[in-house]
């Protein structure tokens, strides 16, 4: 059964509790929390519901502001509770991004709002990453029952924590699963994201993307496959009306392969998707993506205010208007989700 957005949120409450979070903490930790550090946690999610709250009653032009508030207040909340060297002192000040040269980029027109760019700093986003260690829920078939298996795996720390490495509003929007058809609508360009299927065997697993256009070589460097994996043309057997790319990784140590999976995600069904890797080789969980786009775009509601609105207006080189939307709409949707699945 598929819970309501109301439902996350009501979970989320708990850790309004003092009760609750002391004990949760010391489940978790297995160590007390002082009634000082309790409150620093209990205010983080008390703001955070509170700046969601003020945005779902707000209008288009601030309520992408008003989200990133939200999504930062419940980041520093779940950092203090998965990290129990932190507190609300040692806690960075900063968002942990920096903008790069956006005045330039839109100065060139709203066309380009998608290819903003942006870095990280030693703030916020650095130590959600590291706490929630980049955690993403996938999924596989069994043979040979081809029952499902959910579980949890972690990428690897990003780079782009530290390699100074650039990453834009496109990177983003193209390697997620909640926009698909529209960003390809939209921009007239190629997703980054393929439907998939992986299958554990008792020798390796099986990965399958299905994709059209792509060649075998843009498989072996988009996906981050370790250096001499083979890679084939071959239908699934489950699926055989879909060209698709076979990439076998063996092993008997299903559990040491998990970090040699491409980046994925599982929306329930047959439906899974294989992302290609970022530019610099990096893989974010939906959690830090979704941070990502949030931070993007309170900074241009934030920062340049009147772009925002020439969008919303339809002005010329609005064309990127309904992806933007959708990708606020995510976030209001998603957050309360996302950060109960961290606590899980």
């Amino acid at each position: 059964m598929v819970m309501a957005d109301t439902d996350y949120w009501r979970d989320l409450t708990r850790f309004e509790s003092h009760d609750y979070v002391g004990r949760w903490y010391r489940q978790r930790h297995a160590r007390s929390l002082s009634a000082g550090r309790t409150r620093e946690i209990i205010s983080c999610f008390t703001q955070g519901r509170e700046y969601f709250f003020s945005a779902k009653q707000s209008a288009t032009a601030v309520k992408p502001l008003l989200l990133y508030y939200g999504v930062l207040a419940l980041s520093r909340g779940l950092v203090l509770l998965l990290d129990s060297r932190k507190t609300e002192a040692s806690l960075k000040p900063s968002h942990g991004i920096e903008i790069v040269d956006w005045q330039g980029t839109l100065s060139r027109g709203l066309e380009n709002m998608l290819e903003v760019g942006f870095r990280t700093t030693n703030g916020t986003f650095s130590e959600l990453a590291r706490a929630t260690r980049n955690k993403q829920q996938m999924s596989w078939w069994n043979l040979p029952s081809l029952a499902e298996g959910i579980f949890h795996a972690n990428y690897a720390t990003p780079s782009f924590l530290t390699d100074e490495s650039i990453v834009t509003l496109d990177d983003l929007l193209s390697r997620d699963t909640r926009f698909l058809s529209l960003y390809r609508e939209t921009t007239g360009r190629s997703d980054k994201s393929h439907l998939g299927e992986i299958v554990a065997t008792p020798t390796g697993l099986e990965i399958y993307i299905f994709a059209l256009g792509i060649s075998k070589s843009d498989v072996e460097t988009r996906f981050g496959f370790p250096t001499g994996t083979v890679v084939q043309d071959r239908p699934s057997a489950r699926r055989l009306s879909l060209p698709s790319w076979f990439v076998h990784l063996p092993g008997t140590d299903l559990n040491a392969l998990k970090p040699l999976i491409p980046a994925t995600q599982y929306i329930g069904g047959d439906g899974m998707f294989i992302f290609e890797d970022f530019p610099n080789g990096d893989r974010f969980s939906e959690l830090l993506r979704t941070f990502l786009i949030a931070y993007v775009l309170g900074m241009l509601v934030r920062y340049f205010p009147s772009k925002w609105m020439a969008l919303l207006r339809n002005e010329k080189g609005d064309t990127a208007q309904p992806l933007l939307l959708a990708a606020m709409t995510s976030v209001e949707r998603d957050w309360a989700k996302l950060i109960s699945s961290a606590l899980a």
